[in-house]
């Protein structure tokens, strides 16, 4: 088991372990349990290791959204009302 605050990718990082297979509890931020799955080969001191070099790329999911947040400013920085951008993204 590892606690860390760091961001935490756990797709990710679970693929930089050999996929062996995580779990990970992120109730608290500044205290993110992740542990190995009980049929993973994965020491306590590798998950250590790993988390110390992990550095997490965004999901795909939190890119989209991320593009979506950043068009629909864009439409309101050129003007648009909520109604006109309602309607272009129907």
């Amino acid at each position: 088991m590892a606690i860390t605050s760091k961001e935490i990718n756990l797709l990710q990082l679970d693929g930089e372990l050999g996929n062996q297979g995580l779990c990970a509890d992120f109730n608290d931020p500044e205290n993110k349990v992740i542990k190995a799955a009980n049929n993973s080969t994965v020491s306590e001191k590798e998950l250590e290791d790993a988390i110390k070099e992990h550095i997490a790329r965004p999901s795909e999911e939190q890119i989209l959204k991320l593009n979506r947040e950043q068009g629909l400013a864009k439409l309101k920085e050129l003007g648009f009302t909520e109604d006109e951008i309602k309607a272009l993204l129907l």
